[in-house]
């Protein structure tokens, strides 16, 4: 189980997540994800992941932009008093 500053606490199906490492969690309903997710592919190419790395994240960012067509997305703002 890891830990997200937004979500708190955050399990996963498959593998562990030690139960005190932070982790990141995006949605769908950020506009800002796909670029997100290519620019982040890039890199892992770049740095030598293994091709179904590349093409899981992909497959994410193409059904993320197919979610996004069909419902409301915005770009997080901080909240008042500093944000996260």
């Amino acid at each position: 189980m890891g830990l997200d500053r937004k979500y708190g606490r955050v399990t996963v199906e498959h593998g562990t997540i030690g139960e005190d490492e932070p982790v990141v969690v995006f949605r769908a309903q950020d506009q800002l994800l796909p670029e997100v997710l290519g620019v982040y592919a890039q890199m892992c190419d770049a740095h030598g992941s293994p091709p179904e790395h590349i093409q899981g994240l992909e497959l994410t960012c193409r059904q993320v932009i197919e979610w996004q067509r069909e419902n409301h997305t915005q770009i997080p703002r901080s909240s008042a008093g500093g944000g996260q």
